[in-house]
């Protein structure tokens, strides 16, 4: 039977974590490990409970890049359909 008292109480491991993690963050131990949780029908990750929220977000260099792509399609497939109806034949 897992004691979820004595998870939660031992949840971070006592090593200091890397020098390079920001303030206040701390490695999770193996007790907390059982903290971690999945809902099987939503696939969304929890923390004791607590659903983690997890960003999709695009970076603005991938957004612009998008963006680049959206205008060269459309502006090559106006040149097609010109020259499909004529438009461009002299």
């Amino acid at each position: 039977m897992t004691d979820w008292d004595h998870n939660r109480k031992f949840r971070y491991t006592k090593d200091a974590p890397p020098a390079e993690w920001p303030d206040r963050i701390r490695g999770i131990s193996q007790e907390g490990l059982a903290l971690l949780g999945i809902n099987p029908k939503t696939n969304t990750l929890h923390w004791d409970g607590q659903e983690l929220a997890i960003e999709k977000r695009l970076a603005n260099f991938e957004r612009g890049m998008a963006l680049v792509v959206t205008i060269a399609t459309v502006v090559v497939a106006c040149v097609e359909v010109g020259r499909a109806v004529g438009w461009f034949e002299q």
